[in-house]
């Protein structure tokens, strides 16, 4: 219990200032019949759960890593090479932004193709990280659910042969969040561009399994919006995994205000039953440290071990491959892999050396 109104009002700035300045991140690329509604539930509910973590088989951790196959180093590295990265660092995943056209079919069409070749023959598999383009929050929760229907199954139905796994959007709570609000119970966002969101979500799920019959699709939140996961499942939205976004300075800050010491704890205690994806995970670069690439391999060592203790926890998926130096500071720094020679020759940060020699593995 925090015990001074300016003790309070002092720790929900730092919370908040988390949730803006951790979750926000460049665009890779330029995004562009039923009634459905939103039921609330009492609010309480998404503070606290005391259901048991569920009782899921036990398997071995997955690692994979993020990659954005339309930027300048993605260009630049063959399909081929990208995917003997991944190999030789021990990642069995790779998760790709993919923007459609109107009839489904991938904006870079020809290089999806060639990257999911090279991933089958590699063994590496692929998910998309669906853009819902063509969303917009003036619409009706009817109107948004039929396009995100019509996006989701052109897409299946162009691609269910490539991919078992579907992560429909990223980052879509930012927009929702209410001012100095944290993110944790469903007051914390505006109801109605929600119900145009989750509208549009329920229909891309139903759309993909429309075309895919065995398709698994994932929302992804971070930080402490995991109500926002919460209202999507009370909306109606049946997503099969949890998926999750979480970086060096959620997991310094979330111990201390929210009382969350492992991430991974809380969510399978508020989602019992689904698998638990890290969608995107690593270290904030510092401007002025020197100790970045160690204190990088540092945090994803630590945060992989508290992944592999949880069973639920399925794969967990570095943010990102290369360091993309036209971006900001920060944002431009995530890679595990940096530049000898800009795009044509690279090196391994320290953190791809672990991997490489498997010390994490």
């Amino acid at each position: 219990m925090l015990k001074t109104t300016l003790h309070k009002s002092v720790l929900l700035t730092c919370l908040v200032a988390v949730t803006f300045a951790s979750c926000r991140k460049e665009l890779d690329v330029e995004p562009v019949t039923e009634k459905v509604n939103f039921v609330p539930k009492p609010a309480d509910l998404m503070l606290a759960s005391t259901a048991p973590v569920s009782k899921l088989a036990g398997s071995v951790l997955a690692l994979g890593i993020n990659g954005h196959m339309g930027d300048a180093p993605y260009l630049a590295t063959s399909p081929a090479k990208q995917i003997q990265m991944l190999k030789d660092r021990g990642m069995s995943w790779y998760r790709l932004n993919v923007q459609t056209k109107s009839d489904g079919s991938a904006s870079s069409s020809d290089l999806l193709d060639a990257l999911q070749a090279a991933a089958t023959a590699g063994g590496v598999k692929i998910l998309p990280m669906l853009y819902p383009r063509t969303m917009d929050y003036n619409d009706s929760q009817a109107t948004s659910y039929q396009k995100g229907k019509l996006l989701g199954a052109n897409f299946a139905a162009k691609y269910g042969s490539y991919f078992t796994y579907y992560n429909l959007g990223n980052d879509l709570e930012l927009p929702l969040l209410l001012p100095q609000k944290t993110g944790q119970s469903q007051t914390h966002y505006y109801t109605d561009k929600f119900n145009v969101v989750a509208a549009y979500l329920k229909g891309m799920d139903e759309g993909i399994k429309s075309k895919d019959a065995g398709a698994k699709t994932m929302i992804t939140a971070g930080w402490l919006h995991y109500g926002f996961l919460r209202m999507c499942e009370w909306y109606g939205v049946k997503f099969d995994v949890v998926a999750y976004n979480w970086y060096s300075d959620m997991e310094n800050a979330a111990p201390k205000g929210p009382g969350i010491p492992d991430i991974t704890l809380k969510l399978s205690s508020l989602f019992p039953t689904k698998p638990i994806w890290f969608t995107e995970f690593n270290y904030r670069y510092k401007a002025t440290s020197t100790t970045n690439e160690s204190d990088q391999e540092a945090f994803v060592t630590k945060f992989v071990a508290k992944c592999k203790a949880n069973p639920q926890v399925k794969v967990a998926m570095v943010y990102e491959l290369f360091d993309e130096p036209y971006k900001s500071t920060q944002e431009g720094a995530y890679g595990i892999l940096k530049w000898k020679t800009q795009y044509t020759s690279s090196t391994d940060k320290v953190l791809s050396k672990t991997l490489l020699s498997n010390l994490i593995r």
